[in-house]
């Protein structure tokens, strides 16, 4: 089964339980960790969250030109082998169009699939886990989000507040030609490190968690928006340090694009009080305030707007996880376990036609490249087939709103 994800998220993952002939739940183990990372239930944004499109005010890139770039135009770079182009020349990336037509069909691919699990007696069990784009994951990170509302609201009760900040990069270079994505996304992440440094040294002292998740922009390109959770009343002058140590340690970020005033970079909010408190910066229910400012989605994965699907094919590329959250979040949103004894191994999946498939020895299935080549003369293979999904046509030039 060509471009078969066999491990992780395609088999089998946290929280969710193979059925057993016999009809006993076990827990399902699969041959390498799922990132907990994933879309989540689509709700619409209310206006007061709603966060603007900062690369959306100046006019950017078509998604025709965008399209037509490579995934990536360095050398050294992990992708999944079903979007690269390997010759004698060396290994290259394909256009960023082809790379979403074949995600597209990596999701088709995975309907009906079934993970199969193997105990030590030979007993075996099957059972789905959703891929981290499919709508039942959705609902599951949904489902995270609600815990840790509860968790933060039981553990920082009236004092709980939330900052929802946002750190952007543009997708253009000097000259307004479009990056490739991966690129782009590397470059918007060479600020991480310096970021989380500031936000542990301006709430040192205090309690507090975080959750960042990698959100689409209209074009497609990539930027992180981060909810930081802490006990006791903070200010958008708290968080401007951490917002300065992504514009100075990410080379495509503007200090014009972060204006520490704007909402839109950053947004305090109550959180710890009760409904009929009257405080129009409290928060009724932190999950849905979060799963609305954070960009989840629960449709069919082919059914979204075409830039969450150029944004999911650089993800499903590239292996990045899309949530980040801190220790602690993370500890509050981790599915409980099952009181099982039961060692289960992650053999193989079932597709939807019954018939087994036996599990890579490594890998999970997953067959990765590094691009390595010399020989940079000739743009990646763009395949000049009609595509069949959103506006996306070969020959659209439509721009980013």
């Amino acid at each position: 089964m060509e471009g078969r994800e066999l491990g992780g998220q395609a088999a089998g993952g946290p929280g969710r339980r193979p059925q057993t002939s016999g009809g006993a739940e076990v827990v399902a183990v699969s041959v390498e960790d799922a990132p907990d990372d994933g879309p989540s239930a689509p709700v619409s944004r209310p206006s007061k969250t709603n966060p603007a499109d900062p690369e959306n005010r100046r006019h950017g890139p078509s998604r025709g030109e965008s399209l037509k770039r490579p995934l990536t135009e360095r050398d050294g770079v992990s992708l999944r082998a079903e979007v690269c182009n390997a010759t004698t020349a060396g290994v290259d990336a394909l256009s960023w169009r082809e790379s979403v037509r074949r995600w597209r069909h990596y999701i088709n691919d995975q309907k009906g699939v079934m993970g199969v699990f193997e105990d030590a007696s030979g007993n075996t069990a099957k059972g789905s886990d959703p891929h981290r784009f499919s709508p039942e994951y959705a609902d599951k990170q949904y489902a995270k989000l609600k815990d840790l509302e509860r968790g933060m609201q039981a553990e920082y009760g009236r004092r709980l507040h939330t900052a929802m900040l946002t750190f952007t990069a543009s997708s253009t270079d000097d000259g307004g030609r479009p990056l490739p994505p991966v690129d782009h996304l590397d470059e918007l992440d060479e600020s991480w490190s310096a970021v989380t440094r500031a936000l542990r040294r301006e709430l040192d002292g205090r309690r507090w968690e975080r959750l960042a998740i990698l959100e689409p922009h209209k074009s497609g390109y990539l930027h992180i928006h981060m909810a930081v959770f802490v006990e006791g009343v903070v200010s958008k002058e708290t968080f401007a340090p951490v917002i300065d140590a992504h514009v100075r340690n990410c080379d495509l970020a503007s200090a014009d694009a972060h204006d520490v005033e704007d909402d839109t970079t950053i947004s305090v909010r109550w959180a710890g009080g009760d409904r009929d408190d009257g405080d129009d910066d409290h928060l009724d229910e932190l999950a849905i305030y979060l799963a609305e400012y954070l960009g989840t989605y629960g449709d069919d994965p082919l059914d979204s707007a075409d830039h969450v699907q150029m944004a999911n094919a650089v993800l499903w590329a590239t292996g990045k996880q899309r949530w980040r959250p801190s220790n602690g979040a993370q500890a509050y949103m981790a599915t409980a376990s099952v009181d099982d004894t039961t060692t289960w191994e992650f053999v193989g999946i079932e597709d939807g036609d019954g018939e087994f498939h036996e599990a890579a020895a490594a890998g999970g299935g997953v067959t990765r490249l590094e691009t390595a080549t010399d020989v940079r003369d000739e743009p990646p293979p763009d395949e000049t087939r009609p595509t069949d999904w959103g506006e996306l046509s070969r020959d659209a030039g439509n721009r980013s709103p």
